[in-house]
């Protein structure tokens, strides 16, 4: 992945809106199954969370139900490793789906619009670290912008590219017979090198994300690590037509 980066300190890209005027988004993870009977009402609540102003929405199919009679087509390994990371840093014994995490800090069963509801309004009024990041594409590279600020260690940077939209027909399993949709589909994702704070600009392979089969990317940026508390946010579109 690093012989794709290029790392070029002391540059920013000022934007034309101030960090005051800009809102600050709510990042929301759900981690799900095709195999779980119980994940499809999630699945449409994270649709309807999508179309929120403010809101970075992501879904990370886990494999660990794979057991149950049939293989989710998108999920993957490290998937798991991330919300067992979550889940170990929240307190939590074990996994389980529907999960939703908001903003690495906290998280609800997936189906549960209460719940769903609190941890939305507890992730927007935290008071806490924002770091406003900015992306564009251009042709088949992507260039992100970190403005210059005061943060407390490291930040973690980590790339989740992704699929807007996708239809499953599940043919075994406990949603044998069904056609779920799915959004926001995570199909490949990985780190780049922690941020110290300094205005940086990072360019990335637009490729590595087309090839994988996804349409977008997003880069979460956590506090300490790569499951830490995320501090800020960043999306844009590998549409070369729109570039958002």
């Amino acid at each position: 992945m690093k012989n794709v980066l290029s790392i070029v300190a002391g540059f920013f890209l000022t934007a034309s809106v101030s960090a005051q005027d800009m809102e600050r988004p709510t990042v929301i993870e759900l981690f799900t199954s095709q195999g779980c009977s119980s994940c499809p009402p999630a699945d449409t609540a994270l649709k309807a969370l999508r179309d929120r102003p403010g809101t970075l929405t992501l879904s990370w199919p886990v494999d660990y139900w794979d057991r149950l009679g049939w293989e989710d087509t998108f999920a993957h390994p490290h998937n798991a490793m991330r919300q067992a990371a979550y889940n170990k840093r929240f307190g939590r014994g074990g996994v389980f789906t529907p999960q939703m995490v908001f903003d690495g800090r906290f998280q609800s069963v997936g189906s549960d619009q209460g719940a769903i509801r609190s941890a939305m309004t507890e992730a927007r009024d935290e008071a806490r670290l924002t770091v406003y990041p900015q992306m564009t594409l251009q042709g088949d590279t992507i260039r992100l912008d970190l403005p210059q600020t005061d943060v407390p260690g490291d930040v973690a940077l980590v790339t989740a590219w992704y699929l807007s939209d996708a239809t499953v027909e599940i043919g075994d399993g406990e949603n044998r017979g069904r056609t779920l949709h799915y959004t926001n589909v995570v199909r490949l994702s990985d780190m780049l090198p922690d941020w110290d704070g300094s205005a940086t600009s990072i360019t990335i392979d637009a490729n590595i994300g087309r090839n994988a089969g996804a349409n977008h990317l997003a880069v979460l940026m956590h506090q300490d690590y790569y499951h830490g508390p995320i501090v800020g946010a960043a999306t844009v579109s590998l549409d070369e037509t729109t570039g958002r």
